[in-house]
């Protein structure tokens, strides 16, 4: 058996930061949260995923940002899934945060952006994303180095109708017509709008 030692592999220090020195796939979603003062948050975020099978999507973030920080005081957060051509949208609401050191700070972009209200939970989404999940904070992970995973319980899914998923139209026409928008850490995005069958072996269960 070949081992990873070969002239077509480089190893590198775990202990030294290597996520930016490749790139892998990743989805793009904007978190929205509820501060302090009732005004909203959004934030975009590329560390999240479905927390298994059924009802549960978490997403990591650090102690440090304030969507951490109104997610765990408020119990609630929302998420939502921009489209490709919102890409310019996602990225404004990483915008810094603005003010004095001692007074408040906030992100002027934020209220360029169009949002609508959940329904479930007190939140807001990013207008003409694709998919939109109100969850109810279920638990936290911290101490992931500097960063934590926040899991939270869906309480509300709802899906563009050009995105949904039905028996009458080929899945590839569903791409076609709302294409699904990746992430590549540190730097890039891309817009898949077609996809090819995962040739799952006979008798595979999930």
């Amino acid at each position: 058996m070949d081992t990873l030692d070969s002239d077509t592999v480089v190893s590198l220090d775990p202990d030294q930061p290597f996520w930016e020195r490749f790139y892998m796939v990743a989805p793009l979603v904007v978190i929205g949260t509820q501060n302090d003062d009732d005004t909203y948050n959004l934030a975009p975020k590329h560390m999240a995923s479905p927390m298994g099978w059924s009802d549960y999507f978490g997403f990591v973030c650090t102690p440090r940002h304030k969507t951490y920080r109104n997610a765990v005081a408020q119990d609630v957060f929302t998420v939502s899934f921009p489209k490709p051509s919102q890409v310019v949208l996602a990225s404004l609401a990483a915008s810094p945060r603005v003010g004095p050191p001692e007074g408040p700070r906030r992100k002027p972009s934020l209220d360029q952006l169009p949002t609508r209200a959940a329904t479930e939970v007190e939140g807001v989404f990013l207008e003409d994303a694709y998919l939109f999940l109100e969850c109810e904070v279920e638990r936290r992970v911290d101490e992931l180095g500097e960063n934590s995973l926040l899991i939270g319980k869906v309480q509300a899914v709802h899906v563009d109708k050009k995105a949904l998923r039905v028996s009458e139209q080929s899945d590839n026409k569903t791409l076609r017509e709302t294409p699904l928008l990746a992430y590549l850490p540190p730097n890039r995005y891309a817009s898949i709008d077609s996809a090819n069958a995962f040739p799952f072996p006979a008798g595979f269960e999930k």
